[in-house]
């Protein structure tokens, strides 16, 4: 008989990552986990005259931001292990028939604290979903435009290695709140275990999001996700120092050093790569600079907001 998928309620939802918390529930290696996510302010923006004219208000209204469902516990993984999560679907929108994307004064990369400039005007867009395309009504009504869905995890971690942390933020060692496309259907997420059990939590699905999401604010959507957790040596997961996003068609790294600049964070993902190009896959590291440079490739998540993140990636017939 097929074993069922483990689910995680929505009702499990928190605020932060944490290595002393209690456990929802404990999974095997290899089991399959349903995680329903609540919306990134839960539920307090459902129709465009839900505005706010400060983040700050949101987020203490919503006790928090970006909400996470779990943690997971998986038996058999101790500290130093890896989780591999290979995410199988994600489903967003499909509860409301789609998500909203709101300005708030003050943030997203085209605000400024130096600035002589009036704030911007806050509002609230609520885009539906058909299909497999969200349709963005102009503020005058006069046009509906279709785009792309891109289906992904906004945020996704384990608990770090020592303080708790809010899951509206991110780090080296948990990730968390990262915002990057590619964790989508299809690529498998690897993380350190910083405790027994790994603790994996998962929330923040966005239904579509530009490069950089520069508004601060995605297609936000309650969610499901579909995930199957594996747990790794060292040696299996091939990691080196950040966590990864890889597929069959190519490796990653997930880079989510705070308030690092950008390009910075750019420079640490080519060396991670560099790094575990000559560690796993036989390359003299020099070499591994100089191909990375000729077909190395980097996706934006986060820019602005002090919040930068990135994934940096080669594909997998560059290694063979």
């Amino acid at each position: 008989m097929e074993k069922k998928p483990i689910v995680i309620k929505m009702d499990t939802k928190k605020f932060y990552f944490d290595k002393d918390i209690k456990p929802e529930v404990h999974v095997q290696s290899g089991d399959e986990i349903v995680f329903f996510t609540e919306d990134a302010n839960v539920s307090l923006i459902t129709e465009e005259e839900h505005i706010w004219h400060q983040f700050s208000k949101l987020y203490e209204a919503g006790g928090g931001c970006n909400p996470i469902s779990g943690p997971v516990y998986v038996d058999g993984a101790k500290k130093g292990d890896y989780l591999a999560v290979e995410i199988l679907d994600v489903i967003a929108g499909e509860e409301r028939g789609g998500g909203y994307s709101s300005l708030y004064p003050g943030l997203g990369a085209l605000s400024s604290a130096a600035t002589i400039q009036e704030p911007l005007e806050a509002r609230t867009k609520i885009c539906k979903i058909e299909g497999d395309q969200g349709l963005f009504k102009t503020n005058d009504g006069k046009k509906v435009i279709r785009f792309d869905l891109n289906r992904f995890i906004g945020t996704i971690g384990v608990a770090p290695k020592e303080d708790r942390k809010t899951s509206f933020l991110h780090g080296q060692d948990y990730c968390g709140n990262v915002d990057c496309p590619d964790i989508q259907k299809g690529v498998t997420v690897v993380l350190p275990c910083n405790v027994d059990g790994g603790l994996l939590s998962i929330g923040d699905v966005h239904g579509a999001q530009g490069d950089g999401e520069i508004t601060g604010c995605a297609l936000e959507c309650r969610g499901e996700v579909r995930v199957r957790v594996t747990v790794l040596s060292a040696e299996e997961a091939k990691y080196c120092d950040w966590p990864q996003v890889n597929t069959d068609e190519f490796i990653g790294a997930i880079i989510c050093d705070g308030g690092v600049p950008l390009t910075e964070q750019i420079c640490e993902g080519y060396a991670e790569l560099v790094n575990r190009m000559h560690r796993y896959y036989g390359f003299d590291k020099l070499d591994a600079y100089q191909l990375l440079n000729l077909v190395g490739k980097v996706r934006i998540g986060q820019v602005g907001l002090r919040m930068n993140t990135c994934v940096v990636k080669i594909d997998r017939k560059y290694l063979e």
